[in-house]
């Protein structure tokens, strides 16, 4: 019987139920796994009648994990684990190694944090040391294969990879949203804006014709990190990048009240100095990086 269950099993099928039983949401796994959400649903359903067994239960557009589903999940989470370890043992060329990145504070608080896990799972082999900078004059005295830089990507000898769509648009809690219906609407509301970056609320505002709001109190901060956090704690609103906000701990404490956003020539990139310098680990770090991270 047990033979007959796993048998045909298809891989998918377990990384899509992973992903939805850890998420809780067939519409966040969807982003995790650069798959739409009636594909995510689909191939979920295809596991349950493969098993002949529901694993979530559906309603009012929300998911929850059946007994069932709460006991297979932990099964298949090791299950992976265990795949991922040990074909990159056996696949990798690499015993233990160290990657040093120079990464910009806000993409390492706001993204490579709580991704980073998903990289150690698969590569456990190879330990991540990351190192702050913010300014363009830390470039000057990196000595690191890799760099995540805030800029225009313009950095002659350097080739950047572009990791965050070039658009913002207001973040901030759930309850300051509530009192808002249009952009207008933030008037009185302290905006928070980052010091150093290409676009901020003074281009928003001119967009979105709200010239009136201009005068109205501002926060500066030099990071966005810095702006994400104090939003978090419902002290005004920020502007951020929306692939920034679909995972971790503060980006589930914001909300973007409005579609309006405007794009900017500032984004975080992936920088290095040559293709053939960078060593085996350096070059599995970017790779995973740059699949990871999809930008339009």
């Amino acid at each position: 019987m047990d033979k007959l269950l796993t048998s045909n099993i298809q891989l998918n099928w377990l990384r899509t139920f992973e992903a939805s039983g850890r998420c809780l949401s067939f519409t966040l796994a969807a982003r995790e796994l650069n798959m739409s959400q009636s594909a995510v649903s689909q191939q979920v359903q295809l596991l349950e009648h493969h098993l002949n067994q529901q694993l979530f239960r559906r309603a009012n557009r929300t998911i929850q994990l059946t007994d069932a589903g709460r006991a297979f999940l932990p099964l298949v989470q090791e299950s992976m684990r265990q795949l991922n370890s040990g074909a990159a043992q056996i696949f990798t060329p690499l015993n233990k190694a160290v990657v040093e990145v120079n990464v910009n504070t806000a993409f390492s608080v706001l993204w490579l944090g709580p991704h980073l896990q998903q990289f150690h799972a698969i590569y456990p082999q190879i330990s991540i040391r990351q190192l702050g900078t913010n300014w363009a004059t830390d470039f000057d005295i990196s000595t690191a294969e890799l760099e995540i830089r805030y800029g225009t990507g313009n950095w002659p000898g350097f080739t950047s990879c572009l990791l965050v769509t070039p658009r913002l648009r207001p973040y901030c809690t759930t309850a300051n949203a509530k009192r808002m219906r249009q952009p207008a609407d933030l008037a009185g509301m302290p905006l928070l804006d980052v010091i150093g970056t290409h676009q901020g609320w003074d281009g928003w505002l001119e967009k979105y014709q709200l010239g009136a709001l201009r005068e109205q109190p501002r926060q500066y901060m030099d990071s966005h990190a810095s702006a994400v956090s104090m939003a978090a704690n419902g002290f005004g609103a920020c502007l951020m990048y929306d692939d920034l906000m679909l995972t971790g701990v503060l980006a589930k404490q914001l909300v973007a009240p409005f579609v309006d956003a405007i794009d900017t020539e500032g984004s975080y990139y992936l920088c290095y100095q040559g293709e053939h310098a960078l060593s085996a680990a350096s070059k599995i770090f970017k790779d995973w990086l740059l699949n990871s991270l999809s930008p339009e």
